[in-house]
């Protein structure tokens, strides 16, 4: 089919493309009168979970925040938060809202589930593209019902989330708690036994972990290695202490007086000199002083040797009698051992569970949830369904559509000869001539021979077929 024949066959069908058409318009400005208007309302939510944790410090990682956006929106349309929204506004109170449910309502919901149902299919939440903005939509037939909808959403959403957190960080404190006791009482019963066992065996634990023993034995090692090196220091420092000593030092200098006196008077008196004779004399008398003296310096650092050594075989001899008994009490200080280490362990668990007992206590009291209002929420004050233009649009395209469809339809049925191309494959045969008069042609028929093959072919008033 030619684009000639086919715009033939929508001008002789001219009638059905406009019935269908208006049709079409009809239907379309019905609905844009029946259809109720929804007016969609928005309230924003800032979500800070860059910010730490205010009691733990602790920050959401990279990872887990797209999981966490998706729960919170989740959240949103949950139940809980949808029939506390149904409690803030006391819908159970308006006349209006009774009367509705009464009327739509299947009778296997109670109201408030009926009314939550309700908002959760019109709600929607979605996250502002490329922010951690968090946009709650809900839609409604009245903008001020939609806005205070909006509003009352977003409120209960933060108190939800607040709630879940505390309730679920109470929870676990409450369980805590109960375990700091258990290992309070386990410590307490530890403490216990090891206490008896001390009295039991005579035997006292420092808070260190070693025995009182085994510490005065390490004290005895340390004072014995001191005495030792006392001794050998004494030992070897005395000739040294004797030649230091003050009588012994005083009569070297006199004698070292005399020996340079007795010099100068033999070399000027002569040796048979009287003066001679007695400085010699006197020299010794000081030889044997300096002798008698440093015989008793000798003798007094022997006896400091001798003390010294005395003491540090003394201390050696307590030292094997204190390792004796200490070995004695091996077994029974390994098990006083094992006591303290079991003491210890349910020290550190007390503490802990005790420890975290006390944060979770402390989270469950934060008021903090790191979702931050951005203003009230705003309304449209024109309605986003039902959009009449597009409505309109595709009515008339719709009738459009169907007219041609139905005119095509029609002309297959009942097919006419309406050029000169219908006669030619009717006749199985090429038309020769078209042979028509002056006639005055109509905008259609101009176009119609606008798109004739050949171009110059008047309407046709007689068509002779070739034979």
């Amino acid at each position: 089919m030619s684009i000639a024949q086919f715009l033939r066959i929508l001008m002789a069908r001219r009638l059905v493309i406009l019935a269908t058409l208006f049709v079409g318009l009809v239907i379309a400005v019905s609905l844009c009168f029946i259809l109720k208007p929804r007016f969609p309302a928005t309230a924003r939510i800032l979500m800070d979970v860059i910010k730490p944790d205010p009691v733990s410090g602790t920050v959401i990682a990279s990872s887990f925040i797209r999981g966490y956006t998706r729960t919170q929106i989740e959240l949103i349309t949950d139940y809980r938060v949808a029939g506390d929204v149904v409690d803030r506004l006391g819908w159970e109170k308006n006349p209006l809202m009774v009367e509705d449910f009464k009327k739509n309502s299947n009778g296997t919901e109670d109201f408030r589930r009926y009314k939550a149902r309700g908002i959760i299919d019109n709600t929607d939440a979605s996250l502002v593209e490329g922010s951690n903005i968090l946009e709650i939509t809900y839609t409604a037939g009245n903008p001020i019902i939609a806005r205070t909808v909006a509003s009352a959403l977003r409120s209960a959403y933060i108190d939800a989330s607040l709630r879940f957190r505390t309730d679920a960080a109470g929870r676990s404190a409450d369980w805590y708690v109960d375990q700091a006791r258990k290992a309070q009482a386990t410590l307490a019963s530890a403490e216990a036994k090891k206490s008896a066992y001390e009295r039991e065996n005579g035997i006292v634990m420092a808070p260190g972990g070693a025995d009182s023993e085994t510490m005065k034995l390490e004290g005895m090692q340390s004072a014995l290695l001191s005495a030792r090196t006392a001794a050998g220091m004494v030992d070897s420092n005395k000739d040294i202490r004797a030649d230091q000593s003050g009588a012994v030092t005083s009569i070297r200098s006199q004698l070292n007086g005399v020996e340079d006196s007795l010099a100068l008077a033999s070399q000027k008196l002569g040796t048979s000199h009287p003066t001679y004779i007695a400085l010699a004399q006197r020299k010794a008398v000081l030889q044997q002083q300096l002798a008698r003296e440093t015989a008793l310096a000798h003798s007094q650092g022997g006896s400091s040797a001798s003390a010294s050594q005395s003491n540090a075989a003394r201390l050696e001899a307590e030292v094997t009698a204190q390792k004796t008994k200490v070995l004695a009490l091996k077994p029974k200080l390994d098990d006083l051992a094992q006591l303290q280490r079991e003491v210890d362990l349910r020290r550190s668990q007390y503490e802990k569970a005790a420890s975290r007992a006390a944060d979770l206590k402390l989270e469950a009291d934060v008021s903090e949830t790191g979702l931050v209002p951005l203003g009230d929420a705003v309304v449209s004050g024109v309605p986003a369904f039902p959009n009449k233009p597009l409505i309109l649009a595709l009515g008339a395209a719709g009738g459009l559509g169907l007219g041609i469809i139905f005119a095509i339809a029609a002309e297959l049925l009942s097919r006419r000869v309406r050029g000169p191309e219908d006669l030619a494959r009717a006749s199985k045969v090429a038309v020769l001539a078209v042979i028509s008069g002056p006639v005055r042609m109509s905008f259609g028929q101009r176009v119609l021979r606008f798109f004739h093959i050949g171009g110059e072919t008047p309407p046709a008033t007689g068509l002779l077929p070739a034979r």
